[in-house]
């Protein structure tokens, strides 16, 4: 029975096989099926019956990020047909088929060995040479089967979508395949778009995707790698039945490849709304999302949004689709990551209008909306910011001013202001903080990782703190008064410095339980995240003030809420930024699909805490990279020691073996090169910015620390490295001087306007700087996170009647259309 469901293995094939060296050798190629999960390839020296290589040839989705599922490619081979016999056509093939619609539809498949795959290779971006046919095609549009299976589960499973005959008798992967064709070609044809990332990615539908308990999915989700269709349950029918639905989720991917909008508040309604823009312009025979696969009574409209109506049918939050469509109407709290599928409609309804004006249409608005995103919106951009962008997408493509005019009027109607000060794309949302005023110290461990050292820029002096085994990268107080790590005996240690005594210890143990892997210490020293050596798909965090600990769960997010991918296994490298908000870390993912896992490693960044209540976080996750390129990883990142949105870390390209330090804006997207290395450079920022610290090798193959000057955007390297220190590891560069880690929140302050006086007895005045906004809110926060009191206000000055409060610390959030500002003020009588 088993052998029904694979192809007989043929004869062995005389070839000419080339080692490492690019010696021929004269060889067989021998296929062997033992069981339908395996397909190995055996390659045998013809005159020694020695095997030269050998590998499984049945690979899954989601191309391997750390090694590929093979080791072999046939421009390896030379082939030596004696018969001259013809072989079976692989290759391109079209067919006719229905889908959930009922339409006929003309889809790409391949034929490989006498089978068909629902894999369309007849794109351009599509590469022949690169590719492994079936199981790991390089720029295809290629649909498999998810076998109502959820994503969330460690064990998800899936699989090629095949046909004997080319006959094609699924509707839903025939909807999907020819869905995933038409946003393609939108992108290709309309903006010269090289698929979905820009750069010839394949894209990936996989249907059947079922929820967690094994129930239908009413849903469909991007999570970076691929569209995931549900089959519906209560409100939708199978989701793979809407092109715009297709085209919203694949523009999830064009625009994380491009401006990649944080997925929260302002930017993340945003991130929906261009999502939804491009949906609709892929179905552009109206303006509706959704239509084709809400069930009846689900949505008063009977779509899930509407471009044109915002309300859609409704009269207020309450009603199924409805979204405000002016800015005076926007939703104004923490639910829906604050909002970001409920606020998208208010810059939807400027993209109808400007669209809609006679001038315009839908081939010019595309075009500019398409430019604004691509080309000056960042990370954290905001309405205001689109409106920018959008005015100078307009004069970038030449049209002419009544186009100008219309985009005006149509952000004006829905009440989204121009901003100042921004340029094209609106605010510099890059923040720094003043550098720390002390001097310069770098603790490092020796090349076998025994002791821990002590030493400024110099190199000389040199403490030793301590002789015991370094397990994990040391972690150090912002003030250079507190060091930890985990020890050979995977405790955590501690040592405390004086630097006023010049006193060094004594060492002690934080705690006597065994069984960590790494630690990390806030910038305050009042919180330790850690990551236990047993592997665990979470991070804990302990919090020193309160003596509470909180366990945060590992997860890969998607872009639909409460949708996420389980293949995250355990983290290791970690640190907290400066605010101590959040953790960012590595993490290792691996997928098992029969004989082909797929595993690689990637960073995250976790919101572990809120310092506007002082309590834990939400657990929040954002990928530093949303999707990696086939057989990298990423790992061992740092924050920079004054800047927010830089970031260092490893690069590790596993098929090339090659290792860089790399630099990343987050803010911007922007990369720079630090330094090619030859091994994991566990990198470090400088008191400055202005250099890195880094593991390397020297000529002879020792470890060293090295030290690379930075170009002013802290990411790229402006000269070579050199050698700061032999036999030495792990360098972690600090100072001993104190700073305010929260002058982000002054700088805030100091663009948005005064808050004053702080202490404050009875009133809190309020004021903002004029043209910074027209209309904003107010929240203050006791402790415990509870709203006490709260104003929506127009004009740029009011008063806050505190009187009744009692004395204690509050923070004060003042909400603009632009931005907010956290403010910590105290009550005294």
């Amino acid at each position: 029975a088993e052998k029904k469901l694979v192809k007989a293995a043929a004869p062995p094939q005389l070839i000419i096989w080339h080692d490492a060296k690019k010696t021929p050798i004269l060889a067989y190629h021998w296929t062997v099926v033992p069981t339908i999960l395996d397909r190995w390839e055996y390659f045998v020296d013809a005159q020694t019956g020695a095997v030269l290589n050998k590998y499984n040839n049945v690979c899954h989705f989601a191309h391997s990020h750390s090694k590929k599922c093979h080791n072999y490619s046939e421009n390896n081979v030379i082939s030596i047909n004696k018969n001259k016999e013809k072989p079976d056509f692989d290759g391109p093939v079209t067919a006719n088929a229905t889908d959930l619609l009922g339409i006929a539809r003309t889809i790409n498949a391949y034929q490989k060995s006498g089978n068909y795959y629902m894999i369309d290779g007849s794109r351009a971006m599509f590469q022949p040479t690169a590719s492994n046919m079936p199981n790991d095609p390089v720029g295809a549009i290629w649909t498999l089967n998810a076998f109502n299976g959820s994503p969330s589960q460690s064990n998800f499973q899936y699989d090629h979508v095949t046909s004997t005959n080319n006959i094609w008798n699924n509707p839903t992967a025939v909807s999907a395949h020819y869905n995933g064709g038409v946003a393609y070609n939108y992108f290709k044809n309309t903006f010269n778009r090289n698929s979905i990332n820009g750069a010839g990615g394949t894209i990936i539908s996989l249907i059947n995707v079922a929820e967690e308990n094994g129930n239908g999915l009413d849903n469909a989700f991007w999570n970076g790698e691929a569209m995931f269709y549900g089959n519906g349950s209560q409100a939708f029918k199978p989701l793979a039945r809407g092109l715009d639905v297709a085209g919203h989720e694949m523009s999830h991917g064009v625009i994380q490849s491009s401006a990649n909008l944080q997925y929260q508040g302002e930017s993340g309604a945003l991130n929906e709304s261009f999502a939804d823009i491009f949906g609709a312009m892929i179905d552009r025979d109206d303006w509706r999302v959704g239509e084709d696969v809400v069930k009846n009574n689900s949505f008063p409209s009977g779509a899930l949004r509407d471009l044109s109506n915002p309300h859609n049918g409704g009269t207020s939050l309450s009603d199924p689709g409805y979204q405000p469509q002016n800015f005076n109407e926007r939703y104004i709290g923490s639910q829906d990551n604050g909002g970001v599928h409920i606020n998208s409609g208010i810059p939807n309804f400027a993209f109808f209008k400007f669209a809609n004006a006679g001038v315009v249409g839908k081939d010019k608005a595309e075009q500019v909306f398409y430019r604004a995103l691509t080309k000056y919106l960042t990370k954290s951009s905001k309405f205001t910011d689109l409106r920018n962008a959008v005015i100078q997408s307009i004069a970038d493509l030449g049209y002419e001013t009544a186009v100008n005019t219309a985009a005006v009027q149509a952000f004006n109607a829905v009440g989204i202001a121009g901003g100042s000060g921004g340029g094209a794309g609106g605010a510099n949302y890059q923040t720094s903080v003043s550098p720390n005023p002390g001097a310069d110290q770098i603790i490092y461990t020796d090349g076998g990782q025994t002791k821990l050292n002590l030493t400024n820029p110099n190199g000389t002096p040199v403490t030793i703190l301590t002789n015991t085994d370094i397990l994990s990268k040391p972690s150090v107080s912002d003030d250079g008064s507190e060091i930890i790590f985990v020890g050979g005996d995977t405790k955590i240690h501690y040592i405390p410095i004086d630097w006023a005594a010049g006193t060094f210890g004594p060492e002690e143990i934080l705690s006597d339980d065994a069984g960590w892997k790494n630690v990390a210490l806030s910038k305050d020293g009042y919180r330790l995240a850690g990551v236990p050596s047993q592997s665990v798909n979470q991070i804990y965090v302990y919090n020193f003030e309160t003596s509470t600990w909180k366990t945060f769960p590992l997860y890969n997010p998607t872009y639909t809420d409460g949708i996420t991918t389980g293949d995250v296994k355990y983290a290791d490298a970690l640190e907290w930024d400066f605010s101590g908000t959040h953790v960012i870390y590595d993490a290792y993912n691996k997928i098992t699909n029969g004989s082909a896992p797929v595993d690689y490693w990637d960073v995250g960044i976790l919101r572990a805490f809120n310092g506007s209540n002082g309590n834990f976080g939400d657990g929040k996750i954002q990928k530093l990279f949303s999707s990696l390129p086939e057989s990298v990883s990423i790992g061992n990142p740092t924050f920079s020691k004054n800047s927010p949105s830089i970031v260092a870390f490893d690069y590790i390209n596993a098929d090339q073996d090659q290792y860089v330090v790399v630099g990343i804006n987050i803010e911007s997207g922007a990369t720079g090169t630090i330094y090619e290395n030859s091994q994991l450079g566990y990198p470090n920022y400088s008191r400055l910015d202005n250099k890195v610290i880094f593991s390397a090798k020297n000529t002879n193959n020792q470890d060293v620390l090295a030290i690379a000057p930075l170009s002013a955007d802290k990411i790229n390297a402006s000269a070579a490295p050199t050698i700061f220190k032999n036999d030495a590891k792990l360098g972690v560069w600090f100072a001993n001087g104190t700073r305010n880690l929260t002058s982000n929140n002054d700088l805030a302050q100091a663009e948005l306007g005064t808050v004053s006086p702080n202490p404050f007895t009875d009133k809190i005045n309020i004021r903002i700087a004029e043209g910074k906004s027209d209309n904003y809110r107010i929240e203050l926060y006791n402790l415990l996170g509870v709203s006490v009191l709260s104003k929506n206000l127009i004009g740029y000055e009011t008063q806050l009647d505190a009187a009744n409060l009692p004395e204690g610390t509050y923070f004060l959030h003042i909400y603009t259309n632009k931005n907010y500002q956290v403010v910590k003020v105290t009550k005294i009588n």
